[in-house]
């Protein structure tokens, strides 16, 4: 059995050598065939098969008909005389009395095809030509030029006449006129105003210490990063408690226990993570700035008025008994909120700022807690409160008016 691809995607199965023989020729397997090698496992082509090959051999060469080898125009001549200078490698079935019967066929072809190449020639440089193309270069810009008409000869030969000869003009390029530019004066500034020695001293003055104030190698410069520093410190957190929403901190509404408590004591944890943060920026901005103070006055050698100058700041930062006060207040008044959540549903709130819980140990721990708050508070306000921006001044600020209910 022969398994062959007749055409891409078509295959035929030929059970017999003599099935696979008519189908050669009949023309159904052609040299673009392929067949199956089951020795190799591959597709291989028709025509290294032996049988094709007996079969083709068989064919007798079929000379070409005399209108096929018969060309009746000088185009085709000159194909064949192309086609004659390469060597080829089949064998040449056409016999060769046909050429010697027409000697003038090539000889004609050659000539014509001449012809027509100058013809071509001529006619491209028979018409008229740019103002630019000529020997003297370039036409200047600001020179508006009309060329002068000259008549051009050309010869045009026609096939169809041997003797029509004529003469066709040039025609007339005419350029546009370039727009004229008005070389008018341009208008004189005007002078500029005197200045007074006296008023240009005061202002260089200013200038000399505005730059002395802005530069940031100098005590004054330092310390105006100092404050600059502390004030962004301080907005962010501002911005923080805004977002906690502590206000009224101690309002009846914020202490019961049907959801109010519970958004207290979460705005409480919010307010005590931008405490946290705060702290952490003054001592980054405490050490960055001290650091840069002992670089720049031993590296410049300041003066002693400048050292004094930094050591004698205002101190922006928050003491550390505010911080550790505020602090305690914070922790103090979470574990009273959390008393009032292990106690909700069991204490009750009055109308006269009271408080009344049914367990009496769990009245008696937020007595305690409420008392402490309340020291610390009072001990705060008769000091003098805290500097505006710090988290003292936030919480003092949060709690203000209210007041936590008294248990009974």
């Amino acid at each position: 059995m022969y398994l062959v691809e007749l055409r891409p995607g078509k295959e035929e199965l030929y059970r017999t050598g003599d099935e696979l023989a008519a189908a050669i020729r009949s023309g159904d397997v052609d040299g673009h065939s392929r067949i199956y090698h089951r020795a190799t496992s591959k597709w291989i082509s028709i025509t290294l098969h032996p049988q094709y090959k007996a079969i083709v051999s068989e064919k007798p060469a079929t000379p070409k008909s005399v209108l096929e080898r018969t060309s009746w125009t000088y185009l085709n001549a000159q194909s064949e005389t192309l086609e004659g200078a390469a060597p080829d490698d089949r064998p040449s079935t056409e016999p060769q009395g046909d050429e010697g019967s027409n000697p003038w066929r090539r000889p004609m072809a050659l000539s014509i095809t001449g012809l027509l190449l100058v013809l071509g020639v001529q006619v491209s440089f028979s018409g008229p030509r740019p103002p630019w193309s000529g020997k003297g270069g370039h036409v200047p810009a600001d020179v508006v030029t009309r060329p002068t008409p000259t008549p051009t000869t050309s010869h045009v030969v026609s096939l169809a006449s041997t003797s029509a000869r004529w003469d066709q003009p040039a025609p007339l390029i005419e350029t546009a006129p370039l727009p004229v530019v008005d070389s008018a004066p341009a208008p004189a500034l005007p002078k500029a105003p005197r200045i007074r020695a006296k008023a240009l001293g005061a202002a260089l003055s200013a200038v000399t210490s505005a730059s002395k104030t802005e530069n940031a190698n100098t005590v004054e410069g330092l310390l105006a990063g100092y404050a600059a520093a502390y004030d962004s410190a301080r907005s962010r957190l501002g911005t923080g408690m805004r977002v906690a929403r502590l206000g009224q901190l101690f309002a009846p509404s914020r202490l019961t226990p049907n959801g109010g408590l519970t958004e207290t004591r979460l705005a409480l944890a919010g307010a005590a993570n931008f405490f946290r943060v705060y702290r952490q920026q003054e001592a980054g901005i405490e050490r960055q700035y001290q650091d840069s103070f002992s670089v720049l006055s031993r590296k410049q050698r300041w003066a002693p008025k400048a050292v004094r100058m930094w050591y004698s700041r205002t101190a922006l930062k928050e003491p550390p008994a505010l911080a550790s006060l505020s602090g305690s207040i914070l922790a103090t008044v979470d574990s009273l909120l959390g008393v009032l959540d292990e106690q909700a549903g069991a204490y009750q709130l009055q109308d006269d700022d009271r408080i009344r819980f049914e367990d009496p140990q769990a009245a008696r721990r937020y007595g305690e807690l409420r008392r402490h708050i309340q020291a610390a508070l009072d001990s705060v306000k008769a000091a003098g409160g805290a500097e505006p921006g710090t988290p003292m001044a936030y919480l003092i600020q949060a709690i203000g008016s209210t007041r936590l209910p008294v248990e009974v």
